[in-house]
């Protein structure tokens, strides 16, 4: 017996110090794991099978999750649930229930988790998105309800029609660079509004850190975020250490996240120190803090942090979805010309070719609006969104959900009800003819998120890709272009992403519709400038 000390001292002495620490960590987390596993399970919702210790998680791997949650959701219902390593997860497949929980019950499914990757390490915890609640929550909110309210919306009309010419002349001028000009459209539209500032082409200085801090932001999903968001302890691991290097990554992209935020606003308050800014919500705000008085007040008082995020979380929270939704769009067109044919039928009856199409058509345009929400739906730009926490204890249907459980809106199953939508796979837009006001049309502004945590930008949004697609209709023929045979290249409509989903890289050939529609766009471009 003697011996087995000494043993044990040379075993430890041999091993590395970083083999030490994830042992003794690894054992904190058995320890925690099965000491809430020895506790008599309530009953909660139904859900696949947990292995001992992780729970669900293994089962949770691969790009597309929404597309396993929508599986079970056949099995199990529409309220499943799950378990990470202890953590509860519920997720909600049905319209009906998220409207039950998160707006009829909002008051206590409107707090977010604790992102410890995303909004301590990385920077984007003053992001609205990200915010958990609280004073500067409710602060943040309400100066973007007001930048998206009626009456705002009706000051941005010349900006939006600016940025459709541009994007449309961009388009004829360089059609093999569509992609890029579709991410170039918001990016302008937003960055203008925010900040005042011009966008002239995808190689635009704060486009190109936007895209790099998005990107390595996306880049950062793996096991060890994981991790790092189930215990919030490994935020203090040494960036050095071994095993670190999800923490290498997220202080990288964090100097990425924080650029990207203060850029433009630098930019801007330059402007307005030489006298050349115009109007934009970042002036407003900069106006709003010179000449506010009083003591502090946490949930009306402005800083120089609340306008960093303020208007930074308009472009980095619209700028990849809207990129997202107009290349699906795009994708069904080439798909699908006959949809593209009827579209240009009904514009050229409604508004002919002596004129591009204005907001003021939309009423005259039903198809067009089917159109548009079949692309919504199908594509599916957001198939997760940003998950909610219940910040106590409640009951559904007589079932147990914890208090601190994450949820998450599985937007992918509710827009694939094959009960409101027969072939839900299939494109088709003629699904929503006669059915603009009905279940089926509503159900698809899931994509858009519910109660309090609904986006603010939605018709904003939604006003921005109608304008650019109906005068793309109006004014392009867009075809599948032909290999070196002479074969038509059918795209294979695949996606990737996981939170933001974008179509894969396909060729199409995109032509002016005649030398009118070519004139045309170039006389109203140069009208607007």
């Amino acid at each position: 017996m003697s011996e087995h000390p000494l043993l044990l001292t040379y075993s430890l002495a041999a091993l590395e110090p970083s083999q030490i620490c994830w042992g003794l960590f690894s054992a904190v987390v058995l320890v925690i794991v099965l000491s809430k596993a020895a506790k008599k399970p309530p009953n909660y919702p139904p859900g696949p099978p947990r292995d001992p210790i992780l729970g669900n998680a293994r089962q949770m791997t691969g790009e597309h999750i929404e597309l396993k949650f929508t599986k079970w959701g056949k099995r199990y219902g529409d309220v499943i649930y799950l378990q990470v390593l202890g953590q509860s997860l519920v997720v909600l497949n049905s319209y009906t229930a998220c409207k039950d929980l998160l707006e009829k019950r909002g008051g206590i499914y409107s707090s977010r988790p604790r992102f410890v990757l995303l909004s301590e390490l990385m920077g984007y915890g003053d992001v609205l998105v990200h915010q958990r609640g609280g004073p500067r929550f409710r602060k943040h909110r309400r100066i973007v309800q007001d930048q998206f309210s009626a009456n705002s919306l009706m000051s941005y009309v010349g900006l939006q029609r600016k940025e459709v010419y541009t994007t449309l002349i961009d388009i004829g001028n360089a059609p093999q660079k569509f992609e890029k000009h579709m991410k170039r459209f918001p990016a302008g539209l937003i960055l203008n509004i925010a900040y005042g500032y011009n966008v002239r082409n995808c190689e635009d200085p704060f486009v190109t850190i936007a895209d790099e801090a998005t990107r390595n932001t996306v880049k950062a999903g793996g096991p060890g975020a994981m991790l790092c968001d189930m215990f919030p302890m490994l935020k203090y691991m040494p960036a050095w250490f071994p095993f670190a290097h999800f923490k290498r990554h997220a202080l990288f992209t964090r100097e990425l996240v924080l650029k990207m935020f203060d850029a433009p606003y630098q930019w801007t308050k330059a402007q307005i120190d030489d006298g050349t800014a115009t109007r934009c919500i970042a002036v407003d705000l900069v106006e709003t803090l010179r000449t506010q008085s009083g003591g502090y007040d946490p949930s009306k008082t402005i800083d120089e942090q609340d306008i960093r995020h303020i208007t930074g979380v308009l472009y980095a929270a619209g700028t990849d979805t809207t990129d997202s939704f107009l290349m699906s769009f795009m994708l069904c067109m080439v798909l699908h010309p006959e949809v593209l044919e009827k579209a240009q039928k009904e514009i050229d009856q409604v508004v002919g070719n002596d004129r591009l199409v204005e907001f003021d058509d939309r009423d005259s345009l039903p198809y067009f609006d089917y159109v548009l929400k079949e692309v919504l739906r199908w594509g599916c730009p957001v198939p997760l969104g940003v998950p909610h926490q219940l910040t106590t204890d409640d009951e559904y249907r007589g079932y147990f959900l914890p208090k601190d459980t994450t949820v998450l809106v599985n937007a992918w199953a509710i827009t694939r009800n094959e009960e409101l939508y027969p072939e839900p796979e299939k494109f088709n837009p003629e699904r929503f003819r006669g059915k603009m006001d009905s279940e089926a049309a509503h159900q698809v502004d899931s994509i858009f998120g519910f109660g309090r945590r609904v986006c603010p930008g939605k018709v904003f949004a939604e006003a921005n890709v109608w304008l650019l697609m109906a005068n793309i209709v109006a004014t392009m023929n867009i075809e599948k272009t032909t290999d070196e045979m002479g074969q038509p290249m059918t795209p294979n409509g695949e996606y990737i992403g996981s939170y933001v989903r974008h179509a894969k890289p396909f060729p199409c050939k995109i032509s002016y519709r005649s030398e009118k529609a070519r004139a045309t766009v170039e006389h109203t471009k140069l009208l607007h400038s």
